[in-house]
């Protein structure tokens, strides 16, 4: 996978992230909400990190569980980096699967709609490493399943850009185990947005930079394979809209030592 022009997606979007990023404001607002039930009575971190922060959901989220704690956002868009600092973050640029951060420096990391773009084998054993003794690794990504509308549509057209192959739930918590996180816990929900046609539809997507996949597509096509596609997506219509499918993973696991 192009980390490079991931990062070049995702900043492409920032301008536009916050007005169109309405599933992953849901997301954020979903793990606020269960992160509770997980953490060890009055348990209390010092340091924390938004793997993957994109414009700041996650953060404004930690911020508001804790005040007083150190906050770092990390993010492989430049842009996406600009736009924390702008609201008042501390962020800095990175990768997921080779973080600019020494071992333990970590009590909390908390990574919404980002773990997708990497290798599981790689990722959770980088999240290990920056965690201290007993951190804690809180997660959303997506399974199998996810954006299967699009596939749909597009498929048998051409060879380009595919959507993502996201791992499937019981490999994402095998890799954790290897990489050393225990108390495991992961939650699958599926999540439907809907959107009046087609293009909205893909555009929703598109707009959030998650359609590194499939963005070149149509740019590639002719107007008989546009056709297609709509006519295609069209027939998933249903009684609220045109479905855009997420199988949502929230995750979370203890750095034992």
């Amino acid at each position: 996978m192009d980390k490079t022009k991931i990062g070049e997606a995702f900043g492409r979007a920032a301008a536009s992230y916050d007005a169109l990023a309405v599933f992953q404001r849901q997301v954020c607002e979903r793990m606020l909400c269960l992160l509770p039930r997980w953490l060890p009575a009055g348990w209390t971190p010092e340091r924390l990190l938004d793997g993957g922060c994109g414009t700041g959901f996650g953060s404004q989220c930690m911020r508001c569980l804790w005040p007083d704690a150190s906050l770092t956002g990390c993010d492989l868009s430049s842009r996406m980096v600009e736009r924390m600092r702008q609201k008042g973050f501390e962020a800095v640029e990175g990768d997921l699967e080779n973080l600019p951060f020494p071992d333990s420096r970590f009590d909390f990391v908390w990574s919404s709609l980002a773990l997708q773009w990497c290798r599981p084998d790689t990722v959770f054993w980088e999240l290990y490493r920056v965690l201290g003794e007993n951190g804690i690794l809180y997660f959303s990504t997506l399974a199998p399943g996810t954006l299967c509308e699009t596939g749909f549509a597009f498929s048998g057209l051409d060879d380009a850009g595919r959507v993502l192959d996201f791992h499937p739930v019981a490999a994402l918590k095998e890799r954790m185990r290897e990489a050393g996180f225990t108390d495991i816990r992961v939650r699958h929900e599926t999540h439907r947005m809907y959107y009046p046609d087609v293009r909205s539809a893909l555009e929703s997507v598109r707009g959030i930079g998650a359609g590194y996949a499939a963005g070149k597509r149509r740019a590639l096509l002719g107007k008989m394979a546009w056709k297609m596609i709509q006519e295609r997506y069209e027939s998933l219509r249903e009684e609220n809209g045109l479905p855009v499918t997420y199988e949502l993973v929230i995750g979370y696991g203890v750095a034992g030592r």
